[in-house]
């Protein structure tokens, strides 16, 4: 779940961290600035995307800025995101320089996220493909992302940051029975799991989900999606507007003692200048389900 120390700084009254995910700041805006608005609007935790506004490769006095801005306002860095970056070197690639390199590319992250005071990582752990255009294999991509982890996680674990792979629309890890196994195989309390609420209500259930996960949940993503009345795809909506049964979640989440941070992700809306705040309140009332 969070470190001694997080788990330290998190308010007595509840079990949950409140979070909320870097992607909702306006592209223009100081990362530095993120951790005060952060806190102004209710929030005790971030989680940060390594990508073009905040490069992997930038020099360490940079990532100091961060973390001392997030410890001035009292605001937790829970969580880094290597996707983008991990997204040009993929860890399933055909080719054995490619996967190397994508090793790499988790190690530097890494760094970062330890530098950043962070002891969790968010991970794609790789694609089968795009649209109706098949990549690479199911069984490859298990075998090539399964090694590649395996190659970081003596890293990871030097610097105490947990490898959370998360369920997103990629093809791969589509049931729970699959997740749980990708991370049982390691035998590691480095390697757990980054659940995204939202992204499993188009072929599955959340709350079984959490169930059938239990305590190897590292992190939460909080989205909601709107199911379709017929055989076609939903769509993802604001927090409590979809068909996520959220009392049955937060009681999954309570029945497996997860105690850890809950983070909305949404993008940004330049349309809605309450964004913020609606998102904090929409939250409030999710955990008061608990």
């Amino acid at each position: 779940m969070l470190s001694p120390a997080a788990m330290a700084a998190q308010p007595s009254s509840s079990r949950f961290i409140k979070g909320i995910c870097g992607i909702v700041f306006p592209k223009q805006m100081p990362v530095t600035d993120y951790f005060a608005a952060a806190k102004k609007a209710g929030f005790d935790a971030i989680e940060l995307r390594l990508g073009a506004g905040l490069p992997i490769d930038a020099p360490t006095e940079q990532w100091d800025r961060f973390r001392d801005a997030a410890e001035k306002a009292k605001v937790l860095i829970v969580s880094v995101w290597v996707s983008e970056p991990l997204s040009a070197n993929p860890l399933n690639s055909p080719q054995p320089a490619v996967r190397a390199r994508g090793v790499e590319t988790l190690k530097r992250a890494i760094d970062v996220t330890a530098r950043l005071g962070c002891d969790s990582m968010l991970v794609v752990p790789g694609r089968l493909g795009s649209g109706g255009r098949l990549d690479v294999g199911y069984e490859d991509t298990w075998n090539r992302v399964t090694e590649g982890f395996r190659n970081a996680l003596p890293y990871a674990e030097s610097k105490k940051v947990c490898l959370t792979p998360e369920n997103v629309w990629n093809k791969f890890l589509v049931s729970p029975l699959e997740m749980r196994a990708f991370v049982d195989q390691f035998q590691s309390p480095w390697v757990q799991v980054h659940f995204d609420v939202g992204n499993i209500m188009q072929y599955g259930y959340p709350q079984d989900w959490i169930l059938t996960l239990g305590k190897r949940i590292r992190r939460i993503h909080l989205k909601d999606y709107k199911l379709s009345t017929r055989a076609e795809q939903g769509r993802f909506v604001g927090l409590l507007e979809g068909d996520v049964d959220w009392k049955a979640v937060m009681g999954a989440l309570v029945k497996t003692g997860y105690r850890g941070s809950l983070a909305p992700e949404y993008g940004h809306d330049p349309n809605d200048p309450d964004q913020l705040k609606k998102l904090s309140q929409a939250v409030d009332k999710i955990l008061a389900m608990a």
